[in-house]
């Protein structure tokens, strides 16, 4: 009996031969949103803090096949696309990065330039402010490092065992649900009570971006856009508290970089729906021209432009591309 082909090959295959492009060429217009978060030399150096870092050489491997096979273009090129029907150079892609870690511009920044490729950092107002992990990275952070054996909450108390990685993530799961729909010191003393609990301290190095090194990425041609005040997912705060967290961003950001911010990226650390015809109607009020989401698909002429789907990078080049030529098609990967 003849084995199975893996699907890695076909794959693969498929990406080689051109046939993927080919189809594309035929649906119906569209661009594809990638989504990153952080860029390291050595992802595995991030993977206790950060936890969504993908390598420098890979992130080159994409920029140099964005550059060669795709058409980069800008967030607010798309906008205009969906927003207005504008035309658009065949098969374009738009890069985007959210929170403004740090190493958006010691190690993406240069790689973004060599190959002309524009991008949008979405900044994560108050981790910018301070320099330290925004509070998603933090209970990352306490859960991954933690020697306690249990963590329980609420009442009556739910316990999750930590010996095992497998409850590790389910209490880290649960605390993302609790903290996500938290603000301001309600949230801080959230986290700040996980990790004494789990007797752990946060990390006290810089992790984000400086406003001086923001506004070095305005200069240099790429996009800045809004990520709220302190990454909340907004559909699960009140209406006033969203109106704060997006119009409060979008002010301090051109406050720092001196230009408009018309392009916002909604947070996404736990629980769903992301987004709600509340949250859209703010955005659309404080005057953004588009906002992204994390759920998956193409842009195509028509869509909402405050509700723009996008699709998270893939670390393997083949990986990658397939995700694109599948994304242009319309089909889920």
């Amino acid at each position: 009996m003849t084995a199975a082909i893996p699907k890695q090959w076909i794959k693969k295959t498929l990406v080689r031969s051109g046939g993927l492009r080919l189809a594309a060429r035929l649906a119906p217009a569209a661009a594809v949103i990638l989504m990153y978060h952080s860029i390291a030399k050595d992802p595995e150096v991030t993977r206790n803090t950060i936890g969504l870092s993908q390598s420098l050489k890979d992130f080159e491997a994409h920029m140099r096949t964005l550059a060669q096979r795709f058409s980069p273009v800008t967030i607010e090129q798309v906008a205009q696309f969906a927003r207005e029907g504008k035309t658009l150079p065949k098969r374009a892609v738009v890069v985007t990065f959210d929170d403004g870690f740090l190493d958006n511009y010691e190690c993406a920044f240069p790689v973004l330039n060599h190959y002309g490729v524009p991008a949008t950092f979405y900044i994560l107002v108050n981790a910018i402010e301070t320099g330290a992990l925004p509070w998603y990275c933090r209970l990352n952070f306490a859960f991954r490092t933690t020697t306690k054996g249990e963590w329980k909450y609420g009442q009556p108390a739910n316990r999750y065992r930590l010996y095992a990685s497998e409850g590790r993530f389910a209490g880290l799961t649960k605390a993302w649900e609790i903290g996500t729909s938290k603000m301001g010191e309600d949230q801080e003393r959230f986290i700040e009570q996980v990790e004494k609990t789990l007797e752990v301290e946060a990390p006290q190095s810089r992790f984000m971006l400086s406003w001086h090194k923001v506004r070095r990425l305005k200069e240099a041609g790429h996009t800045i856009g809004a990520h709220t005040l302190s990454h909340p997912n907004l559909a699960h705060v009140s209406a006033e508290d969203a109106g704060r967290q997006i119009v409060g961003s979008k002010l301090r950001l051109e406050k720092e970089v001196g230009a408009p911010v018309e392009h916002f990226s909604y947070p996404h650390p736990a629980l769903d729906p992301q987004s709600t015809p509340r949250t859209v109607q703010i955005t659309r009020e404080a005057g953004f021209k588009s906002a992204v989401l994390t759920e998956r698909g193409p842009v195509r002429r028509g869509d909402e432009a405050l509700k723009l789907r996008r699709i998270y990078a893939a670390n393997d080049l083949n990986q990658w591309i397939w995700n694109l030529e599948c994304t242009f098609l319309g089909r889920s990967i």
